[in-house]
């Protein structure tokens, strides 16, 4: 299990060791700032310090993705964010913040200690991704035009399949970024529909002119069992060769994409 299935929606595991170590570190400040006035201003700064290194650590190996979209670093429900970004950024702002306040430093630290290593043990105790090396299937589903087929009649490049429905607001949000990648021929995308008739599904492609080469029909949402995705929406990257290399569940983001992209082709590069 890679995820916190919630309704129809997903929360990947790997969200969860830092929402825990944030959450700690707020609670452990509003307790201690009884006996040291000033340390819950001081965690709530921390945790929007923690989040923004994070995300910007991580930025900094994919900058094209947010240079072209930054805003999107704003995006937090979206994936990216580095571990030691977020501690270095909390450490550092602490010994600032702190620094005129001596006596509250000891409890900052040390509840800055307890989160971090909550939130990195966890994280050891996270499951990966338990599927890599897998096939892609050689399962056929119905194209738009009512025929019939086969997933690995894609195989021959990397592959991002991605498993939505018209009804998921995450699966809205990241399908015009999606589309964007099917000018890249480094790549092609699989955009199979869940539990939606061809008309529904034609009807919304155009509304929001939303373009994909291929758009497949699971009338049936058998891809979730087949991929053993626990709900909406699900992603898994093949290389060139059909061999499964990773999966998200969740909203993606455009740094994911493009890093997952640059990595497959430096490895036919070579």
């Amino acid at each position: 299990m890679e995820a916190l299935t919630l309704g129809p929606l997903v929360l990947p595991f790997s969200r969860i060791p830092g929402l825990v170590a944030l959450i700690i570190l707020l609670v452990g400040s509003e307790l201690l700032n009884k006996r040291h006035p000033g340390l819950a201003r001081w965690g709530w700064l921390t945790v929007l310090i923690a989040t923004l290194g994070a995300r910007l650590v991580y930025a900094a190996s994919t900058p094209s993705a947010y240079l072209s979209e930054p805003w999107t670093l704003l995006y937090f429900w979206q994936p990216g964010f580095s571990v030691w970004g977020a501690i270095l950024s909390a450490i550092l702002f602490t010994g600032f913040y702190l620094a005129k306040k001596p006596k509250l430093l000891p409890s900052g630290l040390t509840n800055l200690g307890i989160a971090s290593f909550m939130g990195l043990a966890l994280l050891l105790l996270t499951p990966g991704n338990q599927f890599t090396s897998e096939r892609l299937p050689d399962q056929a589903f119905t194209n738009l035009g009512g025929e019939e087929q086969l997933l690995t009649e894609f195989q021959g490049k990397p592959l991002i399949v991605n498993m939505w429905a018209t009804w998921c607001p995450p699966c809205r949000r990241e399908m015009p970024m999606l589309a964007s990648f099917e000018q890249d021929d480094r790549v092609q995308l699989i955009m199979i529909n869940q539990g939606e008739s061809p008309v529904a599904v034609d009807q919304f492609l155009r509304s929001q002119n939303l373009n994909f080469s291929a758009v497949l029909i699971d009338i049936h949402q058998t891809a979730g069992r087949i991929f053993r995705a626990p709900g909406l929406p699900a992603t898994v990257f093949y290389n060139a060769k059909g061999e499964q290399v990773d999966r998200h569940f969740g909203e993606l983001s455009r740094a994911q994409i493009e890093r997952f992209i640059n990595q497959q082709a430096s490895l036919l590069d070579k």
